[in-house]
């Protein structure tokens, strides 16, 4: 989430519209929990969701489901000033978020609300909270103040602590059906062809893809791709390589990593459909090499290495990605 999303009034996407109307419901029937669990892939718009509720539940005339965009307390939202609002996000991208960072918060759940409605806490993503944040959160969740909403965004929910989970209603956010997302993808970036080959690099998820379209990053992806199946074929050194991947960032080279990987395990499944289709005939011609065993443990590690990059605040960026292309060169059948 970015505080840049708060100078317009946020809509549930098209995919979204289950998830948004039975909310919706809950609240006009007065059963909307204190503490909600947005879970699913990066890029399905679970931030955008959490900040068009948020806006919708502070409007003071909401309209045809949205906020008005026009009452004092949607002006207020705008300008980012609203007092019954907090944004909570690690300082720095791909950073943690600190135990001080939950604490500063926790007396602003616990009063009540200064403009005679819902106080909303954001925080995102969960996952990025060590224990000691988590567990500085979980009086909040326990003993919310009155008409307070904490809405937690996760991309990892397997790295949000039980204590965290079992006290929020969680609601799943799944990668959206392949036509829905083109459809909302091809007028943005003006071309069908250009959509379909970004939601290709993007898993299928279409914030995400439209994301890539605005970066120069994209353009770095074959490269990548052909460095990454040499070193699988023994034609690259996987330290040298590890050198020239530090420009690129991180997580992002990650998730590229994960979704070729599950391609190739489907592939080596017999599987006809994979996510990177654009790709597929250099993963066909790959996936004759993998041993399976040796790829579902680099899978493995490169999920720890993930994992690793979100919880920690200093990783040893080299080290990692040395790890990774190690442990990938071993990957090729005896």
């Amino acid at each position: 989430m970015s505080l840049a999303e708060f100078d317009h009034i946020q809509v549930a996407l098209p995919w979204q519209q289950d998830q948004w109307q039975g909310l919706l419901s809950r609240h006009r029937e007065g059963r909307l929990p204190h503490a909600l669990l947005l879970r699913g892939e990066p890029g399905t718009g679970k931030n955008r969701f959490a900040l068009a509720l948020a806006q919708y539940l502070l409007c003071a005339q909401p309209v045809a489901g949205s906020a008005c965009g026009d009452c004092k307390r949607c002006q207020l939202n705008l300008a980012g000033s609203h007092p019954d609002l907090n944004l909570l996000e690690p300082e720095e991208p791909g950073r943690a978020i600190k135990v001080d960072q939950v604490r500063a918060v926790v007396d602003f759940v616990s009063k009540k609300a200064q403009l005679d409605g819902y106080r909303i806490l954001l925080l995102s993503p969960a996952e990025a909270m060590n224990p000691s944040a988590s567990n500085a959160l979980l009086k909040s969740l326990e003993e919310p103040g009155e008409r307070t909403l904490l809405i937690l965004v996760t991309h990892q929910v397997s790295q949000v602590l039980p204590t965290i989970r079992s006290r929020c209603q969680v609601l799943q956010f799944p990668v959206p059906e392949r036509q829905q997302a083109l459809q909302w993808l091809a007028p943005l970036v003006g071309d069908s062809g250009k959509a379909e080959k970004l939601l290709n690099v993007a898993s299928g998820a279409p914030l995400r893809a439209l994301q890539l379209d605005q970066s120069q990053w994209l353009g770095e992806r074959n490269t990548v791709l052909q460095q990454w199946l040499a070193v699988l074929q023994g034609k690259r050194d996987p330290v040298r390589t590890a050198e020239g991947w530090g420009q690129y960032p991180i997580l992002e080279l990650t998730t590229w990593l994960l979704g070729w990987q599950i391609d190739l395990a489907r592939l080596m499944a017999g599987m006809d459909t994979i996510n990177n289709r654009d790709l597929q005939p250099q993963l066909q011609t790959a996936s004759a090499l993998v041993n399976p065993q040796r790829l579902f443990a680099s899978h493995d590690h490169l999920l720890r290495v993930r994992q690793m990059l979100v919880s920690q605040a200093n990783p040893n960026l080299p080290l990692l990605l040395e790890e990774i292309l190690l442990k990938w060169s071993q990957v090729r059948s005896p």
